[in-house]
């Protein structure tokens, strides 16, 4: 095991020390190829430090050429002799700071984020392979996405959502980016969509780019006010009933039952039930998809599994109305699938064997624990009146309710002077310059117990409260 003297009290940020050693000892023949270092999880521990600040020590040695990452077998130290011209001899002096440029570090409470560290990757490399063996899997595919596939997601979306489809109804596609897009050009004309204010403004900036118009919606009691919606001239209604993204409520069954309704009361209307991280709830039983409820196809469902399983694989897929798909056909039925056969081929099977179930109810486990944690450390380090909690039932992020006298912008200043990514509630409104929410989006999946605390009592001290304001001594407590 490699041993660091680090100094905690340093200007030197953690990874640069961790980083010069390893340098040092590489050039000084002490650390030689094709030495194995120790795994990036092993050293955080040994040295007591978040896995983040070995991970990115680890990744500028590679990106240098000192190091190889070799996939599912470690970081394994190179031969530089040949690569750079150094020889052993030559050991730079870098005990100064000006020698190696000091990025600073970001802590970030990302609510996109996802935990990739628990992924089952031997399972996946395994059936990868077995897939990659099979000549058919290179061969031209299906345009609507590999029936293998489309089985396996309307088998599993009826068992855990509730979503009546037959395999011809799934359309799969490279994303949600990909599958509104084409979902804009299957109507005879440009609909206008009613959208949820806030909500999610990437889809929205999708649709404005595709020609579709948009008549925002504001949420009443934290859902579509199905009301407004009436009112409005929009044939096409976008939601997230199951989790409203980013208010993180759930509609009631009475507001589904009223959106149903108004979808069935004029021909050529729809509801595009965006179901993004449904896969996760922590109280009660799961959300059935909106598109369960009804009889009548007035629902396009649409899914991705780039939250339940990774963000690098561009996966995701469409449920459409019956008639919808007789359009599809006509309009795009030409139009290649963008995502690879194998890629496919892998899903599928994936989710046949099992492995995609055990998967999500491990991550369950594991997410509801980061969750539970966050909020004991936010009760005890940003207590009740001056903050709250909502949105907390299900979902990878929490919204946090700030009552304070500072302004937005004050906090916000606050964070990014002291290197802290912030999301604040007004980046999900069409107009953000005129709300003042005092809300921000505090995502946890992919940040250690150390790391939660870590950020919360940075929260604490460098951006909310002033120092010597918050309860006990949060640079002692942190230790």
């Amino acid at each position: 095991m490699i041993t660091i003297s680090l100094k905690t009290d340093s200007d030197i940020p953690m990874y640069i020390q961790i980083y010069e050693y390893i340098k040092k000892e590489i050039l000084a023949g002490r650390l030689s190829a094709p030495e194995k270092l120790p795994s990036a999880r092993s050293l955080a521990a040994h040295l007591q430090v978040s896995r983040s600040t070995v991970d990115t020590a680890y990744e500028q040695l590679v990106a240098e050429g000192y190091v190889d990452a070799r996939e599912k077998r470690g970081y394994f130290v190179n031969s530089i002799t040949h690569m750079t011209g150094f020889t052993d001899s030559v050991v730079p002096d870098f005990s100064t700071e000006s020698h190696i440029p000091s990025a600073p570090e970001f802590f970030e409470f990302n609510p996109d984020a996802i935990d990739t560290t628990h992924f089952p990757y031997t399972v996946w490399k395994s059936i990868g392979k077995n897939q990659l063996d099979n000549p058919r899997n290179f061969t031209a595919g299906d345009n609507l996405g590999e029936p293998s596939l489309r089985h396996a997601v309307a088998t599993y979306l009826h068992g855990s959502r509730g979503v009546s489809c037959e395999p011809d109804q799934v359309v799969v596609g490279a994303g949600l980016a990909h599958l509104l897009q084409m979902l804009s050009i299957l109507f005879d004309r440009k609909p206008t969509v009613a959208f949820e204010k806030p909500g999610y403004q990437n889809a929205r900036r999708v649709l404005l780019h595709n020609g579709c118009s948009i008549v925002d919606i504001p949420l009443k009691n934290s859902v579509m006010d199905v009301e407004a919606l009436a009112d409005s001239s929009a044939s096409l209604c976008y939601v997230t009933p199951s989790h409203q993204f980013p208010m993180g409520s759930v509609m009631p069954a009475s507001t589904r039952d009223q959106l149903l309704k108004w979808a069935s009361e004029k021909e050529g209307r729809y509801i595009l039930e965006d179901d993004h991280d449904s896969e996760f709830r922590y109280t009660g039983r799961p959300i059935p998809a909106l598109q369960s409820f009804y009889k009548q196809d007035t629902v396009i469902y649409i899914g991705t599994f780039s939250k339940a399983i990774s963000p690098a694989l561009r996966v995701g897929y469409m449920i459409l109305p019956k008639a919808l798909m007789k359009q599809y056909k006509k309009i795009c039925g030409t139009f290649p699938c963008p995502v690879s056969k194998t890629t496919q081929a892998i899903l599928a099977d994936f989710i046949h064997k099992g492995y995609f179930e055990k998967h999500l109810n491990r991550m369950r486990k594991i997410y509801k624990g980061k969750h539970d944690f966050l909020l004991t450390q936010i009760q005890k380090y940003l207590p009740a009146p001056l903050f709250s909690v909502s949105g907390d039932n299900a979902g990878l992020y929490v919204l946090l309710h700030y009552r304070g006298s500072r302004s937005d912008d004050e906090i916000l200043e606050n964070a990014q002077k002291n290197n802290i990514r912030l999301c604040s509630l007004n980046d999900y409104y069409p107009d953000p310059d005129v709300v003042s929410s005092h809300t921000y989006l505090i995502g946890f999946a992919d940040l250690s117990p150390e790391e939660i605390t870590k950020g919360i009592l940075l929260l604490a001290e460098k951006v909310f409260l002033s120092p010597g304001s918050y309860p006990g001594s949060l640079r002692c407590s942190s230790q």
